[in-house]
């Protein structure tokens, strides 16, 4: 505007001519400000919209996300670092009858300690955490607990329950049932061989024929004490927590080879061991001897030829033991089910070496209660590697 009087004044217009064009440009300024303003103003329209779009996208994804978690049999809980509860779904809040828990702390409304600590922990470690988790309020329940949280600082930290005490109660039902059965089959099996050894002590009592038959009912009646006393094992393997003790691993196994040397011997096998003098972990002796006499005894049966190598190496954090047979091997499409109850890759050779098909799975229970795991490597008719690695412990 300046610019343009300026420019009248240079030009010596009349002062009526420059009002005129002065107004002429005054209102050209004014509708390039009310076109701006207008423009200004659908743009601020047009972002409110969006904003409104994307608001009501977001609402309708956190409603989806609610009701999917809702429709869930798994209680699942959002808390903050603390632990305290900000928001929790339909199970979550039927499992432990709490009807508003958002704002409480998760050891209010569930009253375990375990899982308020498996919560902290998931927050500060930003790891993911689980444990088994046995709740006594508002029912005795067992349930598998899993803990995770956002990766910034761990300010939103979630965990999902999921009950299980259905599944462990069927479990405990199964180890009782066999326990108890295998107990009350031993009575009978001792009566039953007694009377049968008895009758072939009298030998004018009974023929050739009855001697030959009375002898086959001995044989079995000790197999199927074999399987009582296996199956009794492995239910205290599976039900009883372990007790550790301090324990030389490398003892037990030497030991189990020379208690088996005689068995190997017969069979015109190779049978050594070699490892430290001394190799200390935490376990429970007794079912450790167990590991080792069933892995050693279960390579001498399956090896017509050769030898039989036992081996312990010890290392900082975990002890390793192979057992090292040149035998007749597993086919490959049968390594996975080799530690199955009474699963056997020739049962006729099983039945003949007197074996109850359940010295793997006790193997494999033991191990695994210790903290431990078993693997099997194996060629047919060149032989088999099965090796157990041991946490030392504290």
């Amino acid at each position: 505007m300046l610019a343009f009087l300026s420019f009248l004044h240079l030009v010596s217009i009349e002062p009526a001519w420059g009002l005129f064009f002065g107004g002429i440009l005054l209102t050209i300024v004014g509708l390039q400000v009310q076109a701006g303003m207008k423009a200004a103003t659908d743009i601020a329209t047009q972002r409110q919209s969006q904003a409104e779009l994307l608001q009501a996208q977001l609402e309708e994804q956190r409603n989806a996300v609610d009701a999917m978690a809702d429709g869930l049999e798994i209680a699942i809980f959002i808390c903050d670092a603390r632990a305290n509860i900000l928001y929790a779904n339909r199970r979550a809040i039927e499992l432990f009858r709490f009807e508003r828990p958002v704002g409480r702390n998760i050891l209010a409304v569930t009253l375990s300690y375990d899982l308020e600590q498996l919560a902290i922990a998931g927050g500060r470690n930003r790891s993911p955490q689980s444990a088994e988790i046995s709740f006594t309020y508002p029912d005795e329940r067992v349930g598998l607990a899993r803990v995770w949280s956002t990766e910034e600082g761990g300010e939103r930290v979630f965990v999902s329950v999921y009950e299980i005490t259905d599944l462990r109660r069927l479990e405990r039902v199964r180890q009782d049932f066999v326990a108890n059965v295998s107990h009350e089959l031993r009575t009978p099996l001792t009566i039953i061989r007694s009377m049968a050894e008895t009758m072939v002590d009298d030998e004018l009592a009974i023929s050739e024929r009855s001697t030959k038959y009375l002898n086959k009912i001995i044989s079995e009646v000790d197999r199927l004490s074999m399987i009582s006393q296996d199956l009794l094992i492995l239910s205290a393997a599976e039900s009883n927590p372990v007790r550790k003790q301090m324990c030389d691993i490398a003892d037990v196994f030497r030991s189990a080879v020379q208690q088996l040397q005689p068995k190997a011997a017969e069979k015109s096998l190779t049978l050594s061991f070699e490892g430290p003098q001394r190799c200390i972990v935490e376990a429970n002796t007794s079912q450790m001897t167990q590991v080792a006499l069933n892995l050693v005894d279960n390579a001498i049966k399956y090896t017509t030829a050769g030898d039989i190598r036992v081996s312990v190496v010890a290392a900082e954090s975990a002890v390793t033991i192979s057992v090292e047979d040149t035998g007749i091997g597993i086919p490959s499409d049968q390594v996975k089910r080799i530690f199955e109850r009474f699963y056997r890759v020739d049962r006729a050779r099983s039945r003949s070496t007197g074996g109850t098909g359940l010295g793997l799975s006790i193997v494999k229970h033991i191990v695994e209660a210790h903290g431990g795991k078993v693997t099997v490597e194996s060629v047919l008719n060149r032989g088999s590697t099965f090796t157990v690695d041991l946490p030392v412990g504290n």
